[in-house]
């Protein structure tokens, strides 16, 4: 335990050294800090459960952002394909009202990954569909299109898993768009990370990155500086 934690304080100082040139390039950017709990249970040789809680802290980490819960299944099709299906209930702060907004978005997703000695490449493809509530005059929660929002996820990861070590590292690059109609799309957010599971042992995992997030809205640019801090238990 005691070396793991001296692989994760080396790894969060080399964070900080690789985030430096985003802070000179994005002078306005935001640090923010995501943590998780998530419990994996195979339920048999082709269909696993993952289960998650979030937390996570906006405006250099001072204010809550949002808590989430989610559940999702996945299925494993051989070596190079997994499928997978789930829900995550958002509540999102409103800083300037001083409530939560509650969001519920529902996924699905594909996953084909290769292996080659040490490395893994993968590509995750995810279509999900956000419902955000929204207060009408009465006082009630409803719904309209305008609140129903269409993603489209494009993400591509290289992992290595050093031999000897409890080092897993890990570079992921994602896109984000929002599909107008069938044959038009709205590029809208991109998100770089660069990370690392600690393996504890089979059932204890810890995992630490750094990511780069850029959203676009309208012609304006927003950059965060995101550090997340997760658990993962396997059983």
């Amino acid at each position: 335990m005691k070396q793991i934690s001296i692989y994760i304080r080396k790894f969060l100082f080399a964070l900080i050294i690789l985030a430096n040139p985003s802070l000179l390039f994005a002078q306005n950017s935001d640090w923010r800090l995501w943590t998780s709990i998530d419990a994996e249970k195979k339920l048999s040789e082709n269909w696993d459960l993952t289960i998650g809680a979030q937390y996570r802290w906006m405006d250099i980490i001072s204010v809550t952002d949002q808590i989430r819960g989610s559940a999702d299944v996945f299925w494993t099709l051989g070596k190079y394909i997994q499928l997978g299906a789930g829900y995550e209930l958002i509540a999102r702060k409103n800083v300037q009202e001083d409530i939560f907004v509650y969001r519920n978005r529902f996924r699905v997703q594909s996953r084909v990954q290769y292996r080659y000695a040490q490395f893994t490449v993968d590509w995750r493809f995810r279509t999900q569909l956000t419902m955000i509530e929204k207060e009408d005059f009465s006082g009630g929660i409803t719904f309209d299109n305008q609140y129903h929002r269409w993603a489209l996820r494009n993400r591509f990861r290289l992992r290595y898993n050093i031999r000897n070590t409890p080092l897993r590292p890990y570079l992921s690059f994602e896109l984000f768009h929002q599909p107008l109609s069938i044959l038009e799309y709205r590029y809208f957010q991109n998100r770089f990370t660069i990370g690392s599971v600690f393996s504890i042992n089979r059932s204890h995992n810890i995992e630490v990155d750094y990511r780069l997030e850029t959203e676009i809205v309208d012609a304006n640019k927003f950059r965060y500086n995101i550090v997340k801090i997760g658990y993962v238990f396997s059983f």
